[in-house]
């Protein structure tokens, strides 16, 4: 039973149209009507929700080509995040939503192939991840797309108590690196 299915407990329907049980027999005519809008309007919210969960639904094909750029990509981001987001020696619950959001971001609606998520896995279980390991998934990458990265960087380093002297360098390291390339 779901959320709004819990909600409208002991709200029929008659011919699609939401009709009052035993429940309201005695509530007065204005409450009734209340009660009726809110859940015919708890019923258009679940329809919406149901909508968005097919739209959810991996829809556009890329081409190879396309899906190794942003494989690597992804991979160079997820790479990197770990790298800074550890090299405190700490990894905060804030860091790991803000990793995850970074990459979801970058993923929208394609499907990863399998060792490229297997991949993503390794990498997000490598707590002590070097900077050499980060640079040979950074240089896959073209060097304007590194430049986009630096935002994802700086939203890990504030995301749980501000930049401290270990993450600054990890900042410091990463700009040096993106200058190499440019």
């Amino acid at each position: 039973m779901g959320l709004f299915s819990k909600v409208l407990g002991g709200i029929g329907e008659d011919n699609g149209r939401v009709v009052p049980e035993k429940n309201l027999a005695g509530a007065e005519d204005a409450g009734k009507t209340a009660i009726l809008n809110a859940a015919e309007e708890a019923k258009a919210i679940q329809e919406t929700a149901k909508e968005a969960v097919k739209a959810a639904e991996p829809v556009e094909t890329l081409s190879e080509a396309e899906l190794k750029e942003l494989s690597d990509r992804i991979l160079a981001t997820a790479a990197l995040s770990m790298y800074c987001a550890a090299c405190d020696g700490n990894i905060s619950v804030e860091e790991y939503m803000e990793m995850d959001i970074n990459i979801g971001s970058l993923k929208g609606k394609h499907k990863l192939p399998a060792e490229v998520n297997a991949e993503l896995d390794k990498i997000s279980a490598d707590h002590n991840i070097t900077w050499e390991t980060v640079t040979s998934y950074l240089d896959r990458i073209e060097p304007d797309e590194l430049m986009k990265m630096s935002d994802d960087i700086a939203d890990i380093m504030v995301a749980s108590d501000g930049v401290n002297e270990a993450e600054q360098k990890c900042v410091d390291q990463f700009a040096k690196y993106v200058r190499s390339r440019v």
